[in-house]
């Protein structure tokens, strides 16, 4: 049987740092057998971890551990970016995205690669129940969790919103292991089709651990309340409020940092952090990947705008704001600060979602009831960071789209930085407001498929 070095499904699951410490000092062997992976307890946990790895950043190239995660903000308006550079995302950041750009492809092909690597995975899996033991139903519930989550990001890059058309086209769900190019022909699915596939892969996750227990092992992983989160997205840009607050309801035995800054430094996660991608030396981003060399290096890219974004807002530039102080005098974000070392990590799913979620849901449900919720989940997240004798924002008396907007504007602020705006966004089918309008119909609003998919998928367009 031909051996591989090093088998790239172990390996990258021996960098995350979620294993124990006892595992991560064993030397690995140089050769293995790629079945072998699937018939030792230690091989495969490592196997599962690798799944993680996959949708943060390889050797060269990063997804939502770096450069993708900064695609969504470059997308919204409360950042600039300030460099004329392609190999910094400046056609993101001006909506003129393009079929070879380097985003493009390494979005994609780091998403596919991620999502192929769950279907091989479960289809090894399923002859490997011996090896798994009562881990079985988790490891399987983890990859389906890594692959609704790659397909989530994709669905909101590369589609028109749901809400404007649920038939719109939008990416292939490739849903088999593919060891060759024999089934590269697949057409592209609709956005409905690819948000149902998302919530079928996260229906069965009793297995998962309820929560994160604040400790690097489970923040890194999937949870029932991640998952729940991703379930409460994908209802959300579906307008499907109701089952957006029963996902949301599920997701308990979490709280708010009392200082806002603390969940931004190491060891990086808190009670309020639910699911995180952590950063080690041995699988820090490549170069001009790491968030911070973008926020906070010698040579800024991007900077908080404070004269048309959130932070330049009546209501939301007060100086006594922990989120506003999160910016330094020269206009930097201070979430992201490890420009050297890379070892920031990236936040994907905290608390304070789960409460601006609800509200949100809460206030399109209407009724009075309903946004009185919203009021109180709205008000615990701004007055974390607000003091209330600082507060100039009449919540008590937000009704209607006043109150909605009040929740959009408390999400900008909340998640600057975070990966959030472009996609609040895009999945309501709203303007990005910019100095040029950009509308669901202008043709910077979603992301081409890219050319390489083209050439390889001859029934792409089918």
């Amino acid at each position: 049987m031909k051996k591989y070095i090093v088998y790239a499904i172990l390996m990258a699951g021996t960098t995350l740092s979620s294993c124990s410490s006892s595992f991560l000092d064993q030397e690995p062997p140089l050769y293995i057998e790629p079945g072998d992976i699937y018939n030792d307890a230690n091989r495969l946990e490592a196997a599962v971890l690798g799944l993680y790895g996959s949708i943060k950043n390889d050797a060269s190239d990063s997804f939502m551990g770096g450069k993708t995660y900064l695609v969504f903000d470059n997308r919204g308006e409360d950042i600039v970016n300030s460099d004329p550079n392609l190999i910094t995302l400046a056609n993101t950041y001006k909506f003129n995205v393009g079929k070879t750009d380097a985003e493009n492809t390494v979005t994609w092909s780091m998403a596919y690669a991620a999502i192929n690597r769950v279907n091989i995975f479960l289809d090894e899996l399923e002859g490997a129940k011996a090896t798994a033991g009562e881990k079985y139903e988790q490891y399987k519930a983890e990859a389906k969790f890594v692959r609704a989550f790659a397909y989530y990001y994709l669905n909101n890059l590369y589609a028109t919103p749901y809400v404007i058309n649920p038939d719109a086209k939008s990416v292939p769900l490739r849903l088999t292991p593919e060891k060759n190019g024999e089934h590269n022909a697949l057409k592209r699915a609709t956005v409905k089709e690819v948000y149902e596939q998302i919530l079928s892969d996260l229906e069965n996750i009793s297995a998962l651990p309820v929560k994160a227990k604040a400790d690097e092992p489970t923040v890194t992983r999937a949870t029932q309340a991640a998952a729940n989160m991703l379930k409460m997205r994908v209802y959300m840009s579906m307008n499907n409020w109701t089952e957006a607050v029963k996902a949301g309801k599920l997701v308990t035995g979490y709280e708010l940092t009392p200082k806002f800054g603390d969940m931004f430094k190491a060891p990086y996660y808190t009670d309020e952090t639910i699911f995180s991608l952590p950063m080690k030396e041995t699988n820090r981003p490549n170069t001009q990947q790491g968030l911070a060399e973008y926020y906070y290096a010698k040579n800024t890219i991007l900077w908080v705008d404070v004269e048309n974004g959130i932070m330049g807002k009546p209501n939301y530039n007060s100086a006594d704001d922990a989120r506003v102080q999160m910016k330094n005098e020269k206009n930097q974000l201070l979430k992201f600060t490890d420009a050297a070392q890379k070892l920031d990590w990236a936040p994907i799913f905290r608390y304070a979602e789960t409460l601006l979620n609800l509200a949100e849901c809460y206030v399109n449900l209407g009724g009075t009831e309903n946004e009185k919720l919203a009021r109180e989940c709205l008000k615990q997240v701004r007055f974390r960071s607000l003091p209330e004798t600082s507060n100039q924002l009449d919540i008590d008396h937000l009704s209607g789209e006043d109150l909605k907007m009040a929740v959009y504007n408390e999400r900008r602020l909340e998640f600057i930085g975070e990966a959030m705006r472009g996609i609040d966004v895009l999945r309501r089918g709203a303007n990005f407001e910019r100095k040029t309008q950009i509308t669901p119909q202008s043709s910077g609003y979603v992301w081409p498929i890219p050319q390489s998919e083209e050439l390889m998928n001859p029934d792409l367009n089918k």
